[in-house]
């Protein structure tokens, strides 16, 4: 059973911006968790932190620096070390600070371990950026282990970034199917960080009726996380503003 309680992970290294906040409060008005939890170096700040602090239980942590030896420097990297530790103890939902939850993972809780599909049929691999997992998975210990032989430190959206991240974990499969639950492209994932994937999330309207969640793909959607404001949320009509609007 996947205890009921979310996790996030921010390196401060990043700022927290409004999308961040709109995650949560996503998660706090759909998501149904007991508990909320921010794994985090040093608290954020600024006005959208102000709103987002009241939320979430803060966890300090110290980011690792390597790992099995391995230096690593991308705060992506730290995080992905994080979360499949945090998990590993405490079992729950990880989710990217650039989740928008749409609807509650409630049904989802029974499993084991439950993943989703990167692109149809799982074609790009399995993205890390929601996991749910029960404590002392075997599945994730082993994907941990991983960074000894399948981790070459690229950075968000390059090969060497997805050869552990997101290919790792579809090869983990191979021996592990009957212990992971897996979700379909349309429930997490969808749409992807390709350029017509964020036209139909950030400058479209469309419908996704499976979706539990959007990612909004920080890297790839950088031009619209950077000019995003309220008033701009609230004046425009597409996939992603349709989402939240509520929230504010």
């Amino acid at each position: 059973m996947i205890p009921n309680i979310l996790h996030y992970v921010h390196i401060s290294e990043r700022p927290w911006k409004l999308h961040h906040y709109l995650s949560v409060k996503s998660a706090v008005m759909r998501g149904g968790f007991d508990r909320i939890i921010l794994w985090t170096d040093n608290l954020p700040q600024g006005e959208w932190w102000e709103r987002t602090s009241k939320y979430v239980e803060i966890v300090r942590i110290d980011p690792p620096g390597e790992i099995f030896g391995k230096p690593i420097t991308q705060p992506a990297h730290k995080s992905d070390v994080i979360r499949l530790q945090v998990l590993l103890e405490y079992g729950g939902v990880y989710a990217d600070t650039d989740t928008i939850f749409i609807k509650s993972f409630d049904t989802l809780l029974h499993h084991r371990l439950v993943l989703g599909q990167q692109n149809i049929s799982g074609s790009e691999g399995y993205c890390p950026a929601i996991i749910l997992s029960e404590p002392n998975s075997i599945f994730l210990q082993k994907w941990l282990e991983g960074f000894k032989d399948s981790f070459h430190g690229g950075g968000p959206g390059t090969d060497t970034w997805c050869t552990h991240s997101v290919h790792y974990p579809a090869f983990l499969l191979e021996y592990f199917k009957g212990y992971v639950h897996i979700m379909n492209h349309e429930a997490f994932f969808w749409p992807l960080y390709h350029e017509n994937h964020m036209k139909m999330l950030f400058e479209e309207i469309h419908e996704f009726p499976n979706a539990y969640s959007h990612h909004l793909w920080e890297s790839s959607g950088k031009r619209y996380l950077e000019e995003l404001t309220v008033d701009s949320i609230l004046s425009t009509d597409t996939t992603f503003t349709r989402a939240v609007k509520d929230l504010l």
